[in-house]
Formats: C-alpha cells, structure tokens, sequence
C-alpha cells in the first residue's frame, strides 16, 4: 500500500508516557529501523499472550514510523536519529550499528529524567515470559543487565561482557549519573555504546567488578548487576540457537528472555528465528500468528 501523503502525527514520546507506562512507571523501548520491521513486529505480536501493554518504539526512519502507525502501535520519532540507515548492512560492527546504538542510550536517559522507568530491548530478544517481576526485585541505584559472556564457567562480567541490547534502569539519581556519563562517553567513542557502558560503568579493563557477576561505579555509587544466563541467555551462551527444539531447550533451562544476538547479518539473524519456531508475525498478511488451540470458539 502506497501512500499518497506521509502519515503525520503530533505523538510524541512526552505524550505516549503517561498513557503507555504501567502502575510502576516502566515503559518497554525498542528503537528500530525499516530494515528490522517484521522483526519489531514479531517483537510486538509475542507480548499479546504476555499481556504486556507497557511497550513503545522509536522510529530511526520515516519509513519505520509510517509503518508502525499503520500496525496501531505506540511509536515516535527521535529527530536527532542517524540518516542513512543501511537496508542491510547495519549488523554489529558496522559504521551504521555504531551510530543506531547510541541513539538508544540517549532515548533513555530522557526518559529516565522525565521520571520513568526503562526497560531496553533490542527487537532481537524473544520473550518467554514478562521479566519485569523480576528485575523489579532490584532496588534503586541498581542497573541490571544481560552478560555477553559465552563461557560457561568463570566471571560473567568481564571486559566488555556487558549488553547494551538489554537493561533495566530505574529513574533515580544513582543511574540517571550514570547513564549521563555512558551517554557521554559514547558520543566522543568511534565504537557503538556498548563499550562505553562497560568501560564507564564497570572501569576500563574492568577495575570496578564485584565478584562475578556485578561492578559498582564510584562517583555515582550504581551497582550494575550481571543477569543470571540461565533466565537471559545471550545468543552464544550453551549454543542454545543450535538445539534441535529451541523452544523446549530453552523452557527446560527456564529462559525469562533468549538474545538472537552473536550472528553477523541481518538475513542470518532473521533466518534462525524464523527456522527456530520463535518467530510470531507474518509479514504477508501483517498481522500476528495465533495459535487458535489455545482458544475456545463460541456460537
């Protein structure tokens, strides 16, 4: 479908907080580009069974914009967004990734100022249940957040180990600082914001760790938690993308979430979910896969 005039609405994301937050003041982001769109989709179509209503999206693109409207959902425009978005070669480690993630970091510092809580996610992550019960459990100045770590034995936080791909901040002082200096570090860095996260937040090399699994940030006393793999397994970790039965191998292992992250390319990205069954959108007919035996049809 053509349009023969852009979409144009005055949402914006000030005006989507007050009616997308839940009782706790948290908000769900995911920041996406076209090139991710039925992936943001399926992204979306997995919380109807969850129930989670708390989600909103900022569009890296008209195109993007355009298309979430159309599809009904929460989304609004970030102005200061990088142009130029690749189609299909904005995957880690390229120039175009670099300056897409650092847009999310940025998003959510404002949001925290405006006094809400953030759970980031990146559109790659799929959900088996709604974490938030959890990561509330976390108190104030505690940030907590996915390891990157693939070893199954030794230290999860390591140099670098942390992933910026998802996070739950609060909105109080400790991690508003904080995040002011990642957001800081990371607009003079020629890398994408995750190292910036680790390298301000756990110190360069690693001198603010904490045990195996937490580091705290002196000037701004935020502890940063390193989440447990087995409930938020990164897309390395005990080649769980490779089971036979992804689904069953991560429900057995009682993944809360399982990151489609550590696979270089959009295409390849996309295939593996697809052909691993976590997949719920059919761009076809855009509109999200029921599974109707879960349903009773009445007259």
């Amino acid at each position: 479908m053509k349009l023969s005039t852009p979409l144009e609405f005055s949402f914006s994301l000030e005006s989507l907080l007050p009616f997308i937050a839940d009782k706790n003041k948290t908000i769900v982001l995911a920041v996406a580009g076209y090139s991710y769109k039925d992936m943001l989709m399926s992204w979306v179509c997995r919380f109807t069974p969850l129930l989670i209503t708390n989600f909103m999206i900022c569009a890296l693109d008209q195109e993007t914009y355009q298309f979430s409207v159309l599809q009904g959902l929460p989304v609004f425009k970030d102005p200061l967004a990088p142009s130029n978005i690749s189609f299909n070669d904005c995957h880690f480690g390229t120039k175009c990734f670099q300056r897409v993630t650092k847009v999310k970091s940025r998003l959510v510092l404002t949001i925290l100022k405006l006094g809400y809580n953030v759970l980031l996610s990146d559109v790659d992550v799929y959900w088996f249940e709604n974490p938030l019960p959890l990561l509330y459990t976390f108190g104030p100045a505690f940030l907590v957040a996915q390891s990157d770590e693939y070893k199954t034995t030794g230290p999860i936080n390591l140099p670098r180990r942390l992933n910026s791909g998802f996070y739950f901040a609060r909105c109080d002082d400790s991690t508003i600082a904080a995040m002011e200096r990642v957001v800081k570090h990371a607009a003079t860095s020629g890398l994408s914001e995750q190292p910036s996260f680790y390298d301000t937040l756990c110190g360069e090399g690693g001198s603010y760790r904490v045990g195996d699994n937490r580091c705290v940030e002196p000037k701004t006393n935020l502890t940063v938690y390193f989440l447990d793999r087995d409930l938020f397994p990164n897309g390395a970790y005990l080649d769980l993308w490779r089971k036979k039965n992804v689904k069953a191998a991560c429900v057995k292992k009682g993944c809360l979430v399982l990151h489609n992250n550590w696979i270089s390319g959009r295409l390849k990205k996309l295939e593996r979910q697809v052909l691993s069954g976590l997949w719920d959108y059919e761009s076809g007919t855009r509109m999200c896969l029921q599974s109707w035996h879960n349903f009773k049809l009445t007259s």
